[in-house]
């Protein structure tokens, strides 16, 4: 079967799942996997014939998607600022969102020096600011074991692990305080008990609640954020954290609170998606 057939077939079929934009994305990322191409590398071999075998197994994992199971843990990747990560079922499957808050940190220019990410997940935010800044180091932390296990698989991967130290614990409890970050990043969970109650079953059912649920409101990690950071920070240091679509009304209230300036990042749908604050 033609490659150009193939992907045809599989746009529909993952069209009765998702919207259409998405089921092409997936079409492509599914066949890329196979080809051991980039996703947009595909359209270079439409008129190449695969084997059987191959073909079969992409149909293998087609069927497997049509259960719901996210198509990221079927293939074990996901591409997150361009790059491939490696990435399990029961560890945080990075969004595209979240390409916003790389793209603020990048803004502000920092070359060099440390940063600190909290809740590190599979990684991607601090491999690719040290792949973008080759003179920073990280330090993240993060309490799950296996997504501790995947964060040093993708630094070997990328070739950045000795730029990166990672620490099991929870939050800011394994530092002692004092002005050594230039910069603290993070993507907590941001999600409120109800809106976890409501979730689509192939996040509910197949990513870890801990990843996502940030308290009875959805704010409890970000006001722990802007309650601790300056703790960390160097004078001139900035936080730059993600917050939910509908969240940015009560993280200016908490901002305000604890005495941060601040500036929002929207993201390609127009909502207010990262915030970037400092100390005046």
């Amino acid at each position: 079967m033609k490659v150009r057939h193939l992907l045809e077939i599989l746009k529909i079929e993952l069209s009765k799942i998702e919207p259409p934009d998405y089921a092409r994305w997936e079409a492509l990322l599914i066949l890329s996997h196979f080809l051991n191409l980039s996703p947009l590398k595909v359209y270079l071999f439409r008129e190449n014939t695969l084997e059987e075998e191959m073909v079969e197994k992409i149909f293998s994992v087609l069927e497997e998607r049509k259960t719901g199971k996210p198509l990221p843990y079927i293939l074990g990747v996901v591409y997150f600022f361009g790059r491939p990560f490696y990435i399990e079922e029961g560890v945080f499957i990075p969004r595209s969102e979240t390409e916003v808050l790389i793209s603020a940190f990048l803004d502000f220019n920092l070359q060099e020096g440390y940063i600190l990410e909290l809740g590190v997940g599979s990684g991607v935010i601090g491999i690719t600011l040290l792949l973008e800044r080759p003179r920073l180091k990280v330090i993240g932390i993060e309490i799950d074991t296996k997504a501790l296990e995947i964060t040093k698989k993708n630094a070997r991967l990328h070739k950045v692990e000795e730029r990166f130290l990672l620490i099991r614990g929870n939050w800011f409890a394994p530092l002692k305080e004092g002005e050594i970050f230039s910069a603290i990043v993070s993507n907590p969970p941001y999600l409120s008990e109800k809106e976890w109650d409501s979730l689509d079953p192939s996040v509910k059912n197949f990513e870890p609640r801990e990843a996502l649920v940030s308290g009875k409101d959805g704010t409890e990690y970000q006001e722990e954020l802007l309650r601790k950071a300056s703790l960390f920070l160097k004078k001139k240091g900035f936080l730059f954290f993600e917050i939910g679509y509908n969240q940015d009304q009560r993280i200016e209230v908490l901002l305000k609170k604890y005495c941060w300036e601040f500036e929002f990042y929207e993201d390609l749908r127009g909502y207010r998606r990262v915030v970037v604050a400092w100390k005046a």
